[in-house]
């Protein structure tokens, strides 16, 4: 029986640098793949009825509230008024918003006459 010694080899920093970037790729290919499955379940979640049910009622209250706090403007107006607005402090922004809409965005109580 010949046994022989096994030897170390040692690798050159190129040798260790050039498989720290294969690891590197592998990694960065994994998180894009992951990333990719969660954008898909994101689109799903996103056509689902509930949620179209919700963003339809949000455009309704959006357009209600719209109308009654300007009833004279229309689109041009509204893109204008978000380019002021863009400067402002968006979190402030998001409050007013939201005390606007839970004034103005409701509908209107009572029947609704059918349409003929």
């Amino acid at each position: 029986m010949e046994e022989s010694k096994k030897t170390r080899v040692r690798r050159t920093a190129e040798q260790r640098l050039a498989d720290l970037e294969k690891k590197h790729a592998e990694i960065v290919e994994r998180q894009r793949a992951a990333i990719a499955r969660i954008e898909e379940q994101k689109k799903r979640l996103m056509q689902a009825p509930s949620v179209r049910k919700d963003r339809v009622g949000h455009e309704k209250r959006f357009a209600r509230a719209a109308y009654v706090l300007a009833p004279e403007w229309d689109q041009r107006h509204f893109i204008a008024a978000i380019e002021l607005a863009l400067a402002e402090d968006p979190e402030t922004l998001r409050n007013r918003g939201e005390q606007l809409l839970a004034e103005h965005g409701k509908g209107k109580r009572g029947r609704r006459p059918s349409r003929v």
